[in-house]
């Protein structure tokens, strides 16, 4: 069971002594994390300006409360309070105007990160070899995830405790087993879904020409045919787009979803495998979103795994 602390906005810091619902939100294509807690009503939750999550000594969450909300009905009073994590303070805040010539990772945490309490970080010291142009209205998220995309090819992400996961390896090398000799589950859920998948897109390349050029998903069988067009001649980036539509596609149309009676906060962007005595074993999967709840019948996450970089060749083939 989850502990929970809240710093009134004085600076003292005191535990939540009576819980009565808790969730706690995390996705992997979502920067910040979110928690949304109910307590009985108490005149000091009004002053509360940041949460924190403990699973035993280890902090899960932490972050500034969004939204206080005071409910009164004919059965008591209650407060709500929602919280997202520190990634919330960076999309929230505007970066700068300013460009980098060969910025390192330590460049960018001391410059976008640790001003809004993100405590440390993964990246090495070698340096983005070019230049970073932050244009005016970019957030400091933004800057964030044009650095790690630049230097490594991977989406950032802050986890609930604040630490940046620049590198994309999140959780470490070793993949969270689900089912026989892992964690438990009481129900488990596959989803394929082929009417996501986008086959082919097609690009125009000249201002008066057609969509000659064409960009085919390798990964479906030719049963599948469904197309999109994008006018390349107004978009420099158009390859890159046209290849994130299809991996977008391609993730979305299979995961599987596990109901497990526990807490497992902190296991997003890890990889996974599903060990089962009926549908066999799915490897090369990754946590894609969990949603931790506390209710009065106790405590539950909801964890959603998708196909790794988004290869679902074997499903869509089957």
């Amino acid at each position: 069971m989850l502990s929970y602390f809240f710093t009134d906005k004085n600076g003292k810091r005191c535990e939540f002594k009576n819980v009565l619902t808790v969730e706690i939100s995390a996705d992997v294509d979502v920067p910040a994390d979110e928690l949304v807690l109910t307590v009985p009503y108490d005149r000091k939750y009004r002053n509360v300006d940041m949460l924190e999550a403990y699973d035993g000594k280890s902090l899960v969450f932490v972050g500034q409360a969004d939204e206080i909300v005071s409910i009164v009905r004919t059965d008591g009073a209650i407060v709500r309070l929602s919280a997202r994590s520190l990634a919330g303070r960076l999309l929230d805040n505007e970066a700068e105007p300013v460009t980098y010539i060969n910025p390192a990772a330590k460049f960018i945490f001391e410059r976008h990160l640790k001003p809004f309490g993100i405590v440390g970080y993964d990246g090495d010291e070698h340096p983005f070899m070019g230049t970073i142009k932050i244009e005016k209205g970019m957030t400091e998220w933004q800057v964030l995830e044009k650095f790690c995309s630049g230097r490594y090819g991977k989406g950032p992400r802050i986890t609930g405790a604040g630490f940046a996961l620049m590198c994309g390896t999140y959780g470490g090398a070793e993949p969270i087993v689900f089912g026989r000799n892992g964690v438990g589950y009481t129900s488990l859920r596959e989803y394929i879904k082929p009417c996501k998948v986008i086959s082919q897109i097609k690009l125009r390349t000249e201002e008066y020409g057609g969509y000659k050029s064409v960009i085919s998903n390798k990964c479906v069988a030719d049963r599948i045919k469904r197309v999109r067009y994008v006018n390349a001649f107004l978009d420099n980036n158009a390859v890159k787009t046209a290849d994130r539509m299809i991996e977008n596609g391609n993730k979305q149309s299979f995961e599987i979803t596990v109901e497990c009676p526990k807490c497992l906060c902190g296991i997003v962007g890890r990889r996974a495998v599903i060990d089962d005595s009926l549908i066999g074993k799915r490897e090369g999967l990754v946590v894609k979103s969990i949603k931790y709840s506390l209710k009065k019948n106790g405590e539950s996450t909801t964890v959603v795994l998708g196909k790794e970089n988004g290869d679902v060749a074997d499903e869509l083939h089957n």
